[in-house]
């Protein structure tokens, strides 16, 4: 690796860190991987990230980055992606009618070769640092490589994503470099601290707990079920996933294939939640991943049908809090979409953020402003569902 990539000045009696792309995930043993993923960090693991490899993405391509000291250990890596980035469908499709049928003239409108870095899940920093004291130099050799990848790629767009602070090792490296921090769709969090569902529900004011009594009461003829083996249930589940996705209005990206659920049904940490009628055909299912103190909702499907006469989708939300609760799980990250029906069951939300650059500087002020302007989200407020006050984003995440 030459240039700008991967060099940094080591400190003293430390020696330095070199950073180079990987020409694919799958060209490095899994086992040196995980070996610098800490606890609670399942979303970065080489097995769960092999597995987004099989969603469908225009281009998708892996493209990590690791970085090492001179031995055989890596010191530092970062998962990265190149694809085609569909900056219209991908950000906010109910911002885009006039753009959509611009489209129609120019079907490439807003689209860039992109090359990311981050995980495929929110609240996941992707900075992955065997010595947390070398976290700032880690960060900047692994961003300067990515940089100098992006161009070797041809890459228009370069994106980091997910972070919780619009400050921090990663804006330090890439805000000289030209990168703008843009808000994205913030995701929620449920703060658990409970022995029991039953002392969940308890713990609730009246209003929101009685709304959850009728929400399980509504749905009471659907069967529930925690599934760790569901590798014969992957074309049901990337069936219903796909209804789903067909209906989004707030952010569509990868598209899910039966490849990928049979990927996370191999995984230690991933189970899914199924929602069975009494004919046995299924009315919805969830996601899960876990690794405390962590619990991550990936993904549901489900008919409309099911959304709204049974009540399968909130029935699912607290479903996961009763499975998150007895897996020990301390904070429960529902995720960036649907936002209102998760504020109703605790969920908090936190905000995020992405740095971006593109090689062009006229398209780079267009995008930054299109994402501080039609494609801002808006600004989500908490409720209060529990009769103890409402923890802060950043409460939550000092934890």
């Amino acid at each position: 690796m030459t240039g700008r990539g991967a060099t940094a000045e080591p400190d003293a009696g430390t020696a330095r860190l070199r950073a180079r792309p990987l020409a694919s995930l799958r060209d490095l043993e899994p086992s040196r991987w995980d070996a610098v993923v800490p606890p609670g960090h399942a979303p970065l693991r080489h097995g769960f990230l092999s597995a987004f490899e099989q969603t469908e993405l225009p281009g998708l391509t892996s493209a990590p980055i690791v970085a090492t000291a001179g031995g055989h250990e890596l010191s530092a890596a970062c998962p990265g992606y190149v694809y085609d980035l569909d900056l219209l469908g991908s950000r906010l499709p109910r911002a885009t009618g006039a753009l959509g049928l611009l489209r129609r003239r120019w079907p490439h409108l807003l689209t860039a070769r992109t090359y990311e870095l981050g995980s495929p899940t929110p609240l996941t920093n992707p900075f992955l640092v065997r010595e947390e004291a070398r976290r700032p130099e880690a960060v900047r050799v692994l961003c300067e490589a990515a940089i100098d990848e992006a161009a070797r790629r041809r890459a228009q767009f370069v994106l980091v994503q997910n972070l919780s602070s619009p400050s921090g090792p990663a804006a330090g490296a890439l805000a000289p470099l030209g990168f703008a921090t843009i808000p994205i769709l913030p995701t929620v969090v449920v703060p658990l601290s409970y022995g029991s569902f039953d002392e969940y529900l308890a713990a609730m004011r009246s209003q929101y707990r009685r709304r959850a009594t009728k929400t399980l009461t509504r749905s009471a003829e659907l069967r529930i079920e925690h599934r760790r083996q569901f590798a014969e249930l992957a074309p049901d589940l990337a069936r219903l996933w796909h209804l789903v996705y067909d209906r989004a209005d707030e952010l569509r990206r990868e598209v899910l294939t039966p490849g990928y659920f049979r990927a996370v049904s191999t995984l230690d940490h991933t189970s899914v939640l199924l929602a069975r009628r009494a004919d046995g055909s299924l009315a919805s299912f969830a996601l899960l991943l876990s690794d405390r103190p962590w619990m991550w909702f990936l993904h549901c499907g489900f008919d409309e049908a099911a959304g709204r006469s049974e009540g399968a989708y909130f029935r699912l939300l607290y479903e996961i809090v009763r499975v998150a609760i007895g897996d020990g799980v301390e904070l429960l990250d529902l995720g960036m979409t649907t936002v209102q029906p998760k504020l109703d069951v605790g969920g908090v939300p936190v905000p995020l953020y992405a740095l971006v650059k593109h090689r062009n500087r006229l398209a780079h002020r267009a995008v930054v402003a299109f994402a501080n302007g039609p494609a801002r989200p808006p600004v989500v407020e908490p409720r209060r569902v529990f009769k103890g006050p409402v923890p802060s984003a950043g409460e939550l995440l000092s934890r």
